[in-house]
C-alpha cells in the first residue's frame, strides 16, 4: 500500500519532521511504501515544513522576544530563489507568555518579528513569506512595524513605544526612517486564521482571551484597535486575515502591502502536495488536538479536503479529540485515532509523546494488516 504522511506539529512536544518519522518507521515495517510530507499552516513548523522539503537552509538573528528579552531566531533561507521565509512566532510566540505584567498584551510587541524580517532584507531578499500563526501579541503590528523604521506619535507629537498599550494614543506615524529596499520586496502573509482586525471575529474579541487580556478589558481594548485602525487607514477596510497574529496581517497588508494567503495551501502547493495524495491509497495526517476549530482549515482538514476529493481515505493520530466523529468524516477524514492509551497527566503527555504515537501507529498498522 502507498501511505502518505503529512501530520502538522504537536505543540510542545513533536515537530511534523519528527512526528512523520515515527509513523513511517511503523508502517514500513508492515511492509507499506510510505513517504512523508512535512506540513504546517502558517503557524510553529511552518519554516521547518518548508526547508525540509525543499532543500533550503536555516539562518540566524538576534532578535526581540514579545517582552524584550533576547534569543537567536532562525528564518528559512532559499538562496536561488532570494526567498525568506519567518514564522511570527519565532520571536512573538505564544511560548513567552506566563501570566505576568510584563506579558500583558499592552506590555507585549512584535517588534522581534520586525527584525526577522530586516536581516531577511540584510541577507537579499526579494520575496518573504511570513507565517502568522501561534503569536502572543494583540499590537496590530506597531512592533514589526517600529523595528521597520515607522514611527508612531500621540497628539502632542510624542513618539510612543511599539507596544500594546500605545495602540489607543496614535494620532500620527511617520515613514521618513523606513528603509527604501522594502518597497521592492514582495510580501507573502501565510495566515492559519481569516479573522478581521476589530470586530467579533476580530484580533482583540476572538483571541485576546488566549493571549492575556481578561474579561473586562476587551472592550476597551477593542477601542483602542480600533481607534488604531482609524488613524492608519482612515477607509476602515477590514479584510480577512487583517486580524491574524493580534493584527500582524493589518500592518503588514495595509503598511507593506502584502498579499494574504492560507499559511496550509501555501505549503501544500510548495510540497505538490496534491499530486502526492493523488496517487496514495492512504493519507496520515494528525495534530495535537482536533476539535471544532480544526473545521476552520487547519491542517488534517485541509488534508482531507484535497484526498476527499481524490476518493482516498484519511486516518488522523490526535493527542485528543472534542466533536463529533460525524463532522469529521463529513470533511474526509475516515477515521480518528487518539495517540494516548492510558490515564496520564498532560505533563506525562507531552513529555512521551514520541511513544504513544508509536503504540499508537502499531495498533493501527496491525488493524490495517487485518484487511491486506
Amino acid at each position: 500500500m502507498k501511505i502518505v504522511t503529512a501530520i502538522d506539529s504537536m505543540k510542545g512536544s513533536l515537530s511534523s519532521i519528527q512526528a512523520n518519522q515515527i509513523v513511517a518507521e511503523v508502517f514500513t515495517t508492515f511492509g507499506h511504501e510510505v513517504s512523508s510530507v512535512a506540513i504546517a499552516d502558517g503557524g510553529e513548523g511552518t519554516v521547518a515544513a518548508l526547508v525540509e522539503n525543499n532543500q533550503g537552509q536555516l539562518l540566524f538573528t538576534e532578535v526581540q522576544t514579545l517582552n524584550g528579552q533576547y534569543l537567536a531566531a532562525s528564518y528559512g533561507w532559499f538562496a536561488e530563489k532570494k526567498l525568506a521565509v519567518i514564522e511570527s512566532a519565532q520571536a512573538s510566540g505564544i511560548q513567552f507568555l506566563n501570566g505576568t505584567v510584563a506579558t500583558h498584551p499592552k506590555n507585549t510587541s512584535s517588534y522581534g518579528t520586525g527584525e526577522l524580517i530586516l536581516a531577511a532584507v540584510e541577507q537579499g531578499a526579494k520575496t518573504i513569506v511570513i507565517g502568522l500563526g501561534g503569536t502572543g501579541t494583540v499590537d496590530g503590528g506597531i512592533g514589526l512595524l517600529s523595528a521597520l523604521g515607522v514611527r508612531f506619535f500621540d497628539e502632542n507629537r510624542q513618539e510612543l513605544p511599539a507596544k500594546g498599550s500605545s495602540l489607543g494614543a496614535i494620532a500620527d506615524y511617520s515613514f521618513e526612517n523606513v528603509p527604501a529596499k522594502l518597497q521592492q520586496i514582495q510580501f507573502i502573509i501565510a495566515a492559519d486564521v481569516f479573522s478581521p482586525l476589530t470586530g467579533d471575529k476580530g484580533a482583540v474579541k476572538m483571541f485576546g482571551r488566549q493571549k492575556g487580556l481578561q474579561a473586562h478589558e476587551i472592550a476597551d481594548y477593542e477601542a483602542a484597535m480600533q481607534h488604531y485602525q482609524d488613524v492608519v487607514h482612515p477607509e476602515k477596510e477590514n479584510k480577512p486575515g487583517d486580524g491574524a497574529a493580534g493584527g500582524l496581517g493589518f500592518a503588514i497588508r495595509h503598511f507593506l502591502k502584502g498579499i494574504v494567503v492560507s499559511g496550509f495551501d501555501y505549503i501544500a502547493e510548495q510540497t505538490k502536495l496534491t499530486e502526492k495524495i493523488e496517487q496514495a491509497d492512504l493519507i496520515i495526517t494528525g495534530e495535537g488536538q482536533i476539535d471544532a476549530q480544526s473545521l476552520q482549515g487547519k491542517v488534517p482538514v485541509g488534508i482531507a479536503h484535497i484526498a476527499q476529493k481524490a476518493q482516498v481515505p484519511v486516518l488522523a493520530f490526535v493527542g485528543s479529540c472534542t466533536g463529533e466523529a460525524a463532522q469529521f468524516a463529513e470533511v474526509g477524514i475516515s477515521v480518528i485515532f487518539p495517540i494516548i492509551d492510558q490515564v496520564m497527566t498532560l505533563e506525562t503527555a507531552l513529555k512521551e509523546a514520541e511513544q504513544n504515537l508509536h503504540r499508537a501507529a502499531e495498533r493501527a498498522a496491525r488493524l490495517l494488516a487485518l484487511y491486506n
